[in-house]
């Protein structure tokens, strides 16, 4: 009898280990089991943050728990995605990824203290081109006449932009370098302000986002002259591409490339269940919709294909980081 009960002693001892064995993996299975925290390293308003809180108006049905935005804006993106980068890697904290200002802040400032492999990149959602910009009544009807303009050193024009240091000046500063031209790049607060400048009669040109030119183009008030992209638009299928029009390479350098990004040493399944929920809403029609009302592009890119572009910006804005000194 007694060995009987050690038996199934030994026996209930063993099915305890299993179980507890068995927990972690069902847990992981599971996840997420809680809200998942989204960090926006800028101001609400911003293009990451209109992004995120559109894909966490839309993620629950895919990621099976409310997405939740946090802003911690300052330093340019650089308090946020050090908070980001120094979180536990549980794939519960995540935050918006903007490209190339991640790599522009790291290689003006190397002491900032994150580092671009810090980060596991799950994906890449929308593309935001930079495009140039003058008031539906300008005397520059084609971006050719404005290039013949700002090609003479003695009468340089003013153009208004995000900066300094910011993805749209490198955008500018990168053509302007192709194209030989002569300007002087007025910095703003945001593509916002530079555009309320370009209506006001302060400058005659704009350098801004797709996406924060939208409604004024729509409305009337502006057109774009150009767009810094490999492709046409569906969204402005007018507007010619840079190189195109030019016929010369024109990298685009600064398009703002935005997605999301985990601390790196986050487990390969969570990685994997966040990819896949947020490819599902990129694809979701509700969220397509919503998205082209607003003049967001999407393009979604893998965990694997964001890794290589990284690489790719980093490349091309070292090459480059001399004109924004």
């Amino acid at each position: 009898m007694a060995k009987f009960s050690k038996n199934m002693t030994m026996i209930a001892a063993a099915a305890f280990l299993l179980a507890g064995a068995i927990v972690p993996v069902h847990a992981q299975a599971d996840f997420p089991t809680k809200p998942v925290v989204a960090t926006v390293p800028f101001s609400p308003g911003g293009g990451n943050d209109i992004l995120l809180r559109l894909i966490s108006k839309h993620a629950s049905s895919f990621l099976g728990q409310t997405l939740v935005v946090e802003n911690k804006p300052g330093a340019g993106g650089q308090i946020g995605w050090t908070a980001l980068a120094k979180s536990r890697p549980d794939g519960y904290s995540i935050g918006a990824t903007s490209l190339p200002s991640m790599v522009i802040i790291k290689a003006m400032r190397p002491e900032t203290p994150f580092a671009l492999d810090d980060f596991k990149y799950i994906c890449n959602i929308q593309i935001d081109p930079i495009v140039w910009l003058v008031k539906s009544d300008s005397r520059f009807k084609t971006a050719n006449d404005f290039v013949i303009q700002a090609s003479d050193p003695q009468k340089k024009i003013n153009v208004a932009g995000d900066g300094p240091q910011s993805n749209v000046q490198l955008q500018h500063l990168a053509a302007a370098k192709v194209l030989g031209l002569s300007t002087n790049y007025v910095s703003f607060n945001g593509s916002g302000p530079a555009i309320t400048a370009l209506l006001g009669g302060q400058v005659e040109i704009a350098a801004a986002t797709l996406s924060a030119a939208m409604s004024n183009i729509e409305a009337g008030k502006i057109k774009a002259l150009v767009v810094f992209n490999d492709e046409p638009l569906s969204a402005i299928p007018d507007v010619p591409t840079a190189s195109k029009l030019f016929g010369k390479p024109i990298p685009s350098v600064g398009m703002a490339v935005r997605g999301l990004a985990a601390p790196k040493g986050i487990p390969d399944d969570k990685l994997a269940k966040l990819e896949a929920a947020f490819r599902k809403v990129s694809e979701s029609k509700a969220f397509l919709d919503e998205a082209k009302e607003m003049g967001i592009v999407v393009k979604f890119m893998g965990s694997a294909q964001t890794e290589a572009h990284v690489k790719e910006s980093t490349k091309e804005v070292e090459a480059l980081k001399d004109l924004l000194k």
